[in-house]
């Protein structure tokens, strides 16, 4: 049914509130892109990002202020299809009744929710091509992120750390917080 693509809305969603925290950039110098390591909440290194890690790291940035811009139109729906999804959920409680061991299936409110379906459905529908746009920006940010993985993939081989941390130009310390194994960054 659309399970799936609710599914997708929601993971999306939660990707899009990760890259929400690298909303703004600037081409600033090198030096002001920075890899701070973590241990259990506790700086153990600090690097100044290189011009190819820099570039790798803005050319994600780009793709993750793409994939915010798609996301705007599904927020838009968003609530349409959550009152769909609960006069379904409705619906079916009011359609099949369990009463001391006898079931008993109302069609009235089958009927009912089929329509509720229906008009889901063609929702999705009309959208569908939006879910593919996110799914494509997906794969690039994807393609993206493992492009600025290999430009710092073995160049902190001999440092033992749980956390990253990227900073740079009007993000530096902003919004930071850190408990033992679980960050917010």
């Amino acid at each position: 049914m659309t399970f799936p693509k609710t599914l997708i809305v929601a993971t999306i969603s939660s990707c899009l509130l990760i890259s929400a925290a690298f909303a703004t950039q600037s081409n600033s110098a090198d030096t002001d892109y920075t890899i701070t390591l973590m241990k259990d909440c506790n700086v153990v290194a600090e690097y100044a990002m290189n011009a190819e890690q820099v570039e790798a790291y803005q050319a994600l940035q780009q793709e993750e202020q793409k994939m915010h811009a798609l996301e705007l139109p599904i927020q838009d729906f968003e609530q349409e299809m959550k009152e769909y999804t609960e006069q379904i959920e409705q619906l079916t409680s009011l359609a099949i009744q369990d009463n001391d061991g006898s079931l008993y299936i109302d069609k009235s409110y089958l009927k009912q929710q089929e329509q509720v379906v229906a008009k889901l459905d063609k929702l999705m529908d009309e959208h569908q091509h939006e879910f593919d746009a996110l799914g494509e920006q997906g794969s690039l940010i994807g393609a993206k992120a493992e492009d600025f993985t290999d430009t710092i993939d073995g160049s902190f081989d001999d440092i033992d750390y749980n956390q990253m941390r990227i900073d740079y130009p009007g993000r530096a310390g902003s919004n930071y917080q850190c408990e033992a194994d679980i960050s917010n960054i």
